[in-house]
């Protein structure tokens, strides 16, 4: 079934807010909170000598410390953000979505050829304002809400509130509902303006949230869940399932992901069917030209020699290159150098055999960067079965993937000083003993306490206590080989591996070489530390077979080197081991 052919793409001159709310540096953030709230508008800009020189949001507000009545009689400037984002207005609605997505803000100052400043544009205005009737009239609000929520009780205080939303990202929280079954709330960073503005801040969530919360069946049409937005002026709805339980929310910026995913779904319908395209409709013709024109992703398309033909805007914002730079080559030229010949003869052996492929393909661009993107080819064949056309659809994935790659990163390494966490040091730990019991080998684990840790955070404070123990974990990996391990359990607790031990006073020389890196004085803001530790050992087998032994009783054995007085070390006995 297709879809109804929409009208060209609208511009921002369309949809754009004319007046703009702005405020003087030196305004009081309540005030300026009060205004927006007046206004109804979600932004208010900062202006000094008819010059715009920042912005601030409902989402900067969830930043401010609730529980300090005084922030909110702060000027303005020192909360703003600067410098605005800026827009051409004569950008089209799918170029705005994509600077949205890509800049990560809510607003843009809309401008002309001269710089002059026309109106403001926010995200809720580009769902709103433009026709997407057909294209979330066939979508279910299942298929795009988030199962992510935070979820609070009534008498949570406001302040606490706020700064889970703040440092969590969200945008809005869940008030739990009365235990006798009652509706759920809801409390958004809007409600905190008012709140603001009103003087009114303080108090628990339960007094001060939405109730009840607005919510539609999982499976409602984004269609119909758009115009439960319009109609009550809200840009969160609750997303139940067949029990009426709550599953999650949906919002504004859902909606506005799923044009992107339609938009390119009818691109490789349209991509797929090119003979049929080359005999609808001039209507449906102008369906395919505004997809290919305006979808966020890069399309190249060549000829059966590989020589292309025809790119889109999309590929000169990804790649850097401009059309008549590009048509007449080979997409060859694009190619980063990290995949061999073996790679791009198993693509093209697929593509002759199934005429798809799909994987992520390193590329550079223009500037010589060189980035990730999630590529699909298709094939377009004639009537005989020849190749006709090779069709690339792309898009950028270096920031996704680099994202994945610090989530898989933390996972096992602690986020402070980048040492192998817990998680790692136990598999780091069992493969040793594995390796040491295959080849007869001895092994050290090697426990590490800081002396008086606590004295450095209450006397310089937690910030530099944050820096000393960056400072620790570098010495304590310098003084080992690049094949042994250095830990942090957590606290100010270190545990060294060393492997392929060849003598026990190899471990002593190692401990010495660690109380001596870390006897040295550590400068920080002025202030000069001096880090005593203890130190305790235990070797493999002589105090332990398994992980948990050998950590046990090296942490026994600190303890006792603890007692002996700072800066100390010593060795498990076979006592402990036995024990």
């Amino acid at each position: 079934m297709r879809l109804p052919v929409p009208h060209i793409e609208p511009t921002l001159r369309n949809i754009l807010q004319q007046q703009l709310l702005s405020c003087s540096p030196a305004t009081p953030i309540a005030e300026a909170a009060r205004r927006m709230v007046e206004a109804r508008c979600s932004s208010i800009l900062v202006e000094e000598r008819g010059r715009i020189i920042g912005i601030w949001t409902e989402r900067d507000a969830l930043a401010l410390d609730a529980g300090d009545p005084a922030c909110f009689q702060t000027p303005i400037a020192t909360a703003m953000s600067a410098p605005v984002k800026t827009i051409h207005a004569d950008t089209n609605l799918g170029e705005t979505a994509r600077r949205f997505r890509e800049e990560g803000v809510r607003h843009f100052l809309v401008t002309d050829d001269a710089g002059s400043q026309l109106g403001i544009v926010s995200q809720s205005d580009v769902v709103a304002k433009q026709g997407i009737e057909y294209f979330v009239s066939l979508r279910e609000v299942k298929a795009v809400f988030t199962r992510r929520m935070l979820v609070v009780g009534r008498d949570t205080p406001a302040e606490i509130a706020m700064r889970e939303m703040s440092q969590g990202g969200f945008d809005a929280l869940i008030v739990k509902r009365d235990g006798d079954g009652g509706d759920h709330g809801i409390l958004t960073e809007r409600d905190v303006m008012k709140l603001i503005g009103s003087g009114a801040i303080g108090g628990l969530v339960g007094d001060l949230a939405t109730f009840p919360l607005i919510s539609v069946a999982a499976n409602t049409s984004l269609y119909q869940a758009r115009k439960q937005f319009v109609e009550h002026n809200i840009r969160h709805l609750g997303v139940t399932g067949d029990n009426n339980e709550l599953l999650g929310l949906v919002t504004f910026a859902d909606i506005l992901s799923n044009i992107e995913l339609e938009y390119v779904r009818q691109l490789k319908d349209a991509l797929r069917e090119r003979e049929e395209v080359l005999a609808i409709s001039n209507k449906q013709l102008r369906l395919a030209a505004c997809a290919f024109e305006s979808t966020f992703e890069g399309i190249l398309v060549t000829n059966a020699e590989q020589v292309i033909e025809s790119v889109n805007p999309a590929f000169t914002m990804i790649t850097g290159y401009r059309a008549h730079e590009v048509i007449g080559k080979k997409p060859s030229f694009l190619a980063s150098g990290r995949h061999d010949d073996a790679f791009y003869a198993e693509m093209y052996r697929r593509l002759e055999a199934t005429s798809h492929w799909q994987g992520e393909v390193w590329n550079r661009r223009r500037s010589g960067e060189v980035y990730v993107q999630w590529l699909t080819i298709n094939v377009v064949r004639s009537d005989n079965g020849k190749i006709r056309n090779y069709v690339a659809v792309f898009s950028d994935i270096t920031y996704r993937k680099a994202a994945e790659e610090r989530m898989s990163f933390l996972a096992q390494h602690d986020a402070l000083t980048g040492l192998p966490n817990r998680v790692l040091l136990a598999d780091r730990l069992a493969h040793a003993l594995a390796h040491a019991q295959r080849n007869s080998k001895q092994l050290a684990l090697i426990f590490l306490d800081l002396d008086d840790f606590k004295q450095v955070n209450d006397r310089i404070g937690h910030h530099a206590g944050d820096h000393v123990l960056q400072i620790v974990a570098q010495r304590l990996s310098a003084c080992v080989r690049q094949e042994d391990t250095v830990a942090r359990l957590g606290g100010d607790e270190f545990v060294v591996i060393i492997e392929d031990l060849a003598k026990v006073q190899d471990s002593s020389e190692i401990a010495a070489k660690f109380l001596d890196a870390l006897a040295q004085p550590i400068l920080i803001d002025s202030h000069s530390v001096t880090i005593g530790c203890s130190i305790g050992i235990s070797l493999y087998p002589e105090h332990g077979v398994d992980p948990d032994g050998l950590l046990r009783n090296a942490d026994a054995a600190m303890y006792l080197a603890k007692a002996k007085g700072s800066n100390q070390f010593h060795f498990a006995s076979a006592v402990d081991a036995a024990t």
